[in-house]
């Protein structure tokens, strides 16, 4: 790969991860607007997020960016179930909390879970891992 291909990757990549973060954060803002504004019901609201994520991930199969796997449902379903309620749990934060504190509470998720993994499954993590969870946390204590 030559220089001018590697710059286009990174900066599509960047382009990329830019686009992600903008959208997730207008999500955040409208969502709680919603919330405040109208008093729109929380599962109604997730319903929707569900709904459009289906749509955005058939357009995504349509214009072929991924091809989808054929599974056992036994085999995703505690996967499946967890998905759903970590998306129910975190708009009943956002409907209940702050902005602040609803991002505060989901940047703890990846933390925790690494803290459950260790302690009830006895799952070891690189270094590496585990340094990314100090800016997280140190970025957390400073609220």
């Amino acid at each position: 790969m030559g220089l001018s291909e590697a710059v286009s990757l990174n900066g599509r990549l960047l382009l990329g991860l830019l686009v992600n973060l903008s959208a997730s954060i207008c999500i955040v803002f409208v969502n709680k607007w919603i919330y405040v504004q109208y008093g729109f019901p929380n599962m109604t609201l997730t319903l929707l997020h569900f709904v459009m994520t289906a749509l955005g991930l058939y357009i995504c199969q349509r214009l072929n960016i991924f091809s989808p796997k054929t599974l056992k449902p036994t085999k995703i379903l505690l996967l499946a179930v967890s998905f759903c309620g970590f998306v129910v749990f975190t708009n009943l934060s956002l409907q209940n909390n702050t902005i602040g504190t609803y991002q505060l509470a989901k940047a703890m998720t990846t933390p925790v879970i690494i803290v459950i993994q260790t302690v009830y499954y006895k799952k070891t993590f690189s270094t590496r891992i585990k340094l990314t969870l100090v800016r997280i946390i140190k970025s957390n204590n400073k609220h």
